[in-house]
């Protein structure tokens, strides 16, 4: 995993630098980091209205189309957002916050959308019968508990063991969008390809899970901190010992 983390490591070095320039341009609009963040949640509701008319709304067939776009927008603000707050110099504790929340609600709205709209399995049938019985929706369900379970193993690795997780896993935000574009593009000519990207994505997300288990097991084995246990203080344990 080293390897795999190292030239993921790298390509973000770079793609930061690729983004600079539109954090620049759009920092001296005065825009705020934290407000490109909040506008990111817009576009990903609007996606997810869109994802959602498919098949439902019309004899319009390319409401998922529509959604794609603003889903492929949504994850260019994303990136620009932290762009903007390095080339202005207001990174925030807050902003740290906010940003991987804002993700996992765009994620929710996505498969949200996907769930509601029309997206068929019939051309499996013949080959994986058991598999395409099941709804869409509880494959976009099954991806969302994935990557929900990868985030929190991620933020509780960094709160509990304080250890650094950037790039730890298979599966992160960058893997997820590039997976769930090339199936949104593929579904134009097959169209079990989106719910096919679906899968894979909360496939890969829960790999990813058990692999940032394995490596802060690992880290925390070695510093010699795994086996400390939290000692209540004893003055807390005083006063409880009053109120009881």
């Amino acid at each position: 995993m080293s390897k795999w983390r190292n030239f993921k490591l790298k390509t973000r070095s770079s793609y930061k630098k690729l983004m600079q320039p539109f954090g620049n341009f759009i920092g001296k609009m005065g825009i705020s980091p934290n407000a490109i963040t909040l506008i990111s949640g817009v576009f990903a509701i609007a996606a997810a209205i869109m994802y959602s008319f498919n098949g439902r709304v019309g004899e319009f067939r390319f409401w998922w189309l529509i959604g794609f776009a603003l889903m492929f927008f949504t994850g260019f603000i994303d990136v620009v957002d932290g762009s903007v707050a390095r080339a202005t110099g207001k990174t925030t504790k807050f902003g740290r916050v906010l940003d991987p929340v804002m993700d996992r609600f765009a994620e929710f709205c996505f498969l949200i959308g996907i769930a509601i709209g029309v997206y068929t399995f019939e051309p499996l049938e013949q080959y994986w019968s058991g598999i395409s019985a099941i709804p869409v929706s509880v494959w976009c369900l099954f991806c969302f508990a994935g990557m929900i379970f990868a985030s929190y193993s991620r933020a509780r690795g960094e709160s509990v063991a304080q250890v650094t997780m950037e790039s730890v896993g298979i599966m992160e935000r960058r893997e997820k969008l590039i997976i769930l574009i090339i199936g949104n593009i593929l579904y134009h000519w097959f169209n079990v390809a989106l719910i096919l990207a679906i899968i894979l994505v909360g496939l890969l997300s829960f790999i990813t899970t058990i692999q940032r288990m394995f490596y802060i097991r690992k880290l925390m084995t070695e510093i010699g901190n795994d086996d400390e246990t939290e000692k209540v203080d004893e003055t807390e344990e005083s006063d409880i010992a009053k109120a009881n």
